[in-house]
C-alpha cells in the first residue's frame, strides 16, 4: 500500500461544536430555550449553500423572517460559523503528517461563510496542502461527483489516497471512487487516528 496523502474531514474529525453552540443556535428565532424546529429549518437551508448554490445570507434571511426573529442575518450567520473549534491534538497529528512528507488535504462540506473562517482564522490555508470545502468544489459529501473533483486536482491516483470521516456514507461515497476510507470521530481519541494512519502505513 502506497499511501501518499490524506484527506481529512472537518468537523467530527478535527474540530468539534463548541459547548452550548447547538442550544444558542437554536435560540437564535428569538426565544429563552433552543427551538428544535427553527434550527431544522435552519439546517435545511444551509444544504443549498454548502453546495455552493445559494448565499447563506438569502436563505438564513428567510428562515428569519419566517420566525420572526430579532435578529440580524448577520448575527445568525457568524453564531452559526463560530460554534466550532478546532482539536489541538488531531491538528497536531496533521502538522506531524505533513512533516513526514505526506500530503494532507482538507475535505468537507461547508458554506461560504465558515469555509472563509476555517481557512483564515483556523488558518487551514497554511496547515492543509490543500482545502476543498463542498461550497466552492459544486458538488457535497456523499456525492461522488465530490470526490471526482479532488481527483482531478490532485496529481494522485485514487489508491494513493486515504479519506478519514466521522460519517459512514461518506466513506462509503470515497470508496466507490477508488479512495481508501476510514470512518473515525474525536470521541474515539486521537490515538484511535494515529491507529488509522499506521494501519495504512503512514505513521509510526
Amino acid at each position: 500500500m502506497n499511501i501518499r496523502a490524506v484527506l481529512f474531514d472537518a468537523d467530527g474529525v478535527l474540530q468539534q461544536e463548541v459547548e452550548g453552540g447547538r442550544e444558542k443556535l437554536a435560540c437564535l428565532d428569538g426565544s429563552a430555550t433552543p427551538n428544535e424546529a427553527f434550527l431544522q429549518d435552519f439546517f435545511r437551508a444551509e444544504m443549498p449553500c454548502m453546495r455552493g448554490d445559494a448565499d447563506m445570507a438569502d436563505t438564513i434571511a428567510e428562515v428569519l423572517k419566517k420566525w420572526d426573529s430579532p435578529f440580524s442575518v448577520a448575527h445568525a450567520i457568524e453564531t452559526h460559523t463560530k460554534i466550532v473549534t478546532m482539536n489541538p491534538e488531531s491538528i497536531e497529528v496533521v502538522r506531524a503528517l505533513r512533516k513526514s512528507g505526506v500530503g494532507a488535504y482538507l475535505a468537507t462540506n461547508q458554506h461560504e461563510y465558515r469555509a472563509q473562517y476555517m481557512s483564515e482564522v483556523f488558518g487551514y490555508a497554511d496547515l492543509f496542502d490543500g482545502e476543498f470545502y463542498s461550497c466552492r468544489v459544486g458538488a457535497m459529501k456523499p456525492d461522488p461527483d465530490y470526490f471526482h473533483a479532488i481527483l482531478k486536482s490532485l496529481p494522485y491516483r485514487p489508491e494513493q489516497l486515504l479519506f478519514i470521516d466521522d460519517r459512514d456514507r461518506n466513506v462509503a461515497a470515497a470508496r466507490s471512487v477508488g479512495i481508501h476510507g476510514v470512518e473515525y470521530e474525536l470521541g474515539e481519541g486521537v490515538e484511535a487516528l494515529r491507529d488509522v494512519l499506521r494501519r495504512y502505513g503512514i505513521w509510526s
